[in-house]
């Protein structure tokens, strides 16, 4: 009995474009500009945070600090430990916000979630836009 062949169905392959998730490498200007736009921000959060209770009995944001690493820009808030036995540290810091550079002039925009991790919940913002959602949108809050 003779046997059926198919004609296999193979994928072509070739050469194409792909998009890249991965964040671009921002200037020494460009850097400087998203700075300078963040620091009157971070400066009255810093003006609005309240002086540390005495006796201090929970953890309290004392500053908040802006800093390049890499590809993003983060807002960190630095919070104290009232002292306490159990505690190992004096304090930690948790994240604000995190902008990532795409290209010039376009940020993607994050929150710190409670699991640790950063979401991205604003895409291709200008450096404007970015602060406008920081000072109002909820995910926000020092």
């Amino acid at each position: 009995m003779a046997k059926k062949t198919s004609k296999s169905s193979k994928a072509k392959s070739g050469w194409g474009w792909v998009e890249s998730n991965q964040p671009g490498k921002p200037t020494d200007a460009e850097k400087a500009k998203v700075t300078a736009l963040f620091e009157p921000y971070v400066q009255e959060l810093n003006e609005g945070l309240p002086p540390l209770e005495e006796p201090q009995q929970f953890n309290q944001a004392v500053r908040v600090e802006a800093k390049w690493r890499g590809s993003y820009f983060y807002l960190m808030s630095h919070y104290k430990c009232p002292p306490k036995p159990e505690y190992d540290v004096e304090g930690f810091e948790v994240g604000v916000a995190r902008l990532t550079y795409k290209s010039p002039g376009v940020y993607d925009l994050s929150y710190f979630r409670h699991t640790g991790q950063w979401a991205t919940i604003f895409y291709e913002l200008s450096l404007e836009d970015c602060l406008e959602q920081i000072e109002s949108a909820p995910h926000f809050e020092v």
